[in-house]
């Protein structure tokens, strides 16, 4: 169930080197020069052509349009935003900003709104204590006047910053994104953040996360028809690395329908766009953060999860037909459930996977929140981050409008 935020970890750090060592370890970070001879060569000849790789994007569409349309938005008071939005054809359903309350009254509350791209507004400033103090200044030697002598000038309103769940795989056809409105975003936008530096360099120190002892290969911890049926899976990486991944780094390939991202992932694309742009660039951890996160199961409790996914492949599929399907619905709310659900695993194997959905999802979304809230008061920036982190009571929307932000879903 977290193999959307594997996914969308496991991907972008790349260069050329590192991309064959993305489609056999599923592990999206930038590698060193020396790093090449270790990473795993994918043969194009032997690798499935795109349409065995797994679904496509109409077949997703009608393989889950009916769960789509089952989880219906619920009624979003319009309210006409402080800010005029840009002009659309679609209407933008407006989340005003939540007054101070529980977490879990608000959760309960709060009307879902359906987009991937959303408009995030700071609240309005609050006064300093010397501004305050400032204004109830008294005539020297008499009482406080009624009406403050001095009169503090109005706060600019707050600029609104935009807020870009992600999805790792597919192509922008399939994701439905326009790239040209990405880009009249990003000219409006100071500065771009992301979770991680694309560009950072690999070192030989995180290769502890990626790969298993020699001693220890994978086939010993899910069997032998377990292996066979991930080497027939995923043809496009070599045995001998295989039995080295970790299962995180398996699962996340199996649930990305054997697509290794690289340089047209979405995350790579954006930040190549905001380089290009002369954009302040923020990120809101490191690769080894990233990766501490990805590996916090050891892999002799992973490896349970990996061996039941690989008896019921056919699972992993459906999964990533109903992930795109839901994002280009843009309906996170409906996905989370689905991930939720972790169809075809057993007691054992879902509190294992819900752990690691913590270290993912709940942990960094926790840590992140306090810089996000710096950025949009600081604002206008565009954050783009994957979108399994946005969703739910835990996610970044809930935390936001928690906090007093408004939440505005923008058509893309």
């Amino acid at each position: 169930m977290t193999g959307m935020a594997r996914q969308r970890e496991a991907f972008p750090h790349a260069d050329a080197c590192m991309r064959r060592l993305l489609a056999a370890a599923s592990l999206s970070l930038a590698c060193a020069t020396a790093a090449a001879q270790s990473a795993p060569v994918i043969d194009p000849v032997t690798s499935p052509p795109a349409e065995t790789r797994g679904v496509s994007a109409q077949a997703a569409r009608d393989a889950v349009a009916a769960q789509v349309e089952q989880v219906a938005p619920a009624p979003v008071e319009q309210v006409p935003p402080a800010q005029p939005i840009p002009a659309t054809a679609d209407a933008v359903p407006v989340l005003p900003a939540e007054p101070a309350s529980s977490p879990s009254a608000s959760a309960a509350v709060t009307p879902r709104l359906r987009g991937v791209m959303f408009r995030v507004t700071p609240p309005a400033p609050a006064l300093l204590p010397a501004e305050i103090e400032q204004a109830a200044v008294a005539p020297a030697g008499g009482e406080a006047a009624a009406v403050p002598v001095t009169s503090v000038p109005a706060a600019p309103p707050p600029r609104p910053s935009y807020l870009l769940g992600t999805i790792h795989f597919g192509t922008p056809e399939e994701q439905g994104i326009d790239y040209a409105q990405l880009e009249q975003l990003m000219g409006e936008a100071e500065t771009f953040v992301n979770e991680a530096n694309l560009d950072e360099a690999w070192k030989s120190e995180y290769d502890g996360y990626r790969w298993l002892p020699v001693e220890t290969p994978l086939a010993g911890m899910i069997g032998k028809d377990a292996i066979t049926q991930a080497n027939a899976l995923l043809p496009q990486v070599r045995p001998q690395d295989l039995q080295r991944m970790k299962p995180w780094s398996v699962l996340a390939l199996l649930e990305a329908r054997g697509e290794s991202g690289g340089e047209a992932t979405m995350d790579a694309r954006l930040q190549r766009m905001a380089s290009g742009a002369g954009k302040r660039l923020v990120h809101l951890e490191t690769l080894e953060q990233q990766l501490q996160a990805l590996d916090c199961v050891p892999a002799s409790e992973h490896s349970m999860v990996l061996a039941e996914r690989l008896r019921a492949s056919w699972i992993l599929r459906i999964d990533s037909a109903e992930a795109m399907a839901f994002y280009r619905g843009r309906n996170l709310d409906a996905w989370l459930a689905s991930i939720d659900e972790m169809e075809g695993l057993g007691a054992q194997a879902k509190a294992i996977e819900q752990r690691s959905r913590h270290c993912l999802l709940e942990e960094r979304n926790a840590r992140w929140i306090g810089q996000l809230e710096t950025l949009f008061q600081d604002g206008p920036c565009l954050v783009a981050v994957g979108a399994a982190h946005l969703p739910g009571a835990s996610g970044l929307l809930a935390a936001l409008r928690r906090d007093g932000y408004k939440i505005e879903a923008m058509p893309l």
